[in-house]
């Protein structure tokens, strides 16, 4: 699958990127939700994994990258029928449920 890659910067403090992983882990696909945390990475699905059949329909969106030391995601990685839109609306619904209001609302790159 074809997938395209942007460079962004988007500034967090170490507490809110943690408490945005917190909010992703307890949403995580195998718990029934639609993220995936892997190391610096929290990946998107389309749907959550209520069951097998929804497993299966769920595609990867894309994913956001994490760099601990310049507490930053510094990229966002769509998948192929999304764009950096997609990604960004994604991200400011996981802000609001994490951090109770969005950071990077209207960020253009």
């Amino acid at each position: 699958m074809k997938t395209t890659m942007y460079q962004v910067d988007l500034r967090y403090t170490k507490e809110e990127l943690l408490t945005i992983f917190e909010a992703a882990t307890k949403e995580d696909v195998d718990h029934r939700g639609r993220y995936e945390c892997r190391g610096g990475a929290i990946y998107v699905w389309s749907h959550p994994w209520t069951n097998p059949a929804a497993r299966y329909d769920s595609t990867n969106i894309g994913a956001f990258y994490v760099n601990w030391l310049e507490e930053r995601i510094y990229r966002i990685e769509t998948d192929e029928g999304f764009d950096l839109a997609d990604l960004l609306h994604e991200l400011a619904m996981l802000e609001l449920t994490a951090l109770g209001d969005t950071k990077h609302r209207g960020q253009r790159f």
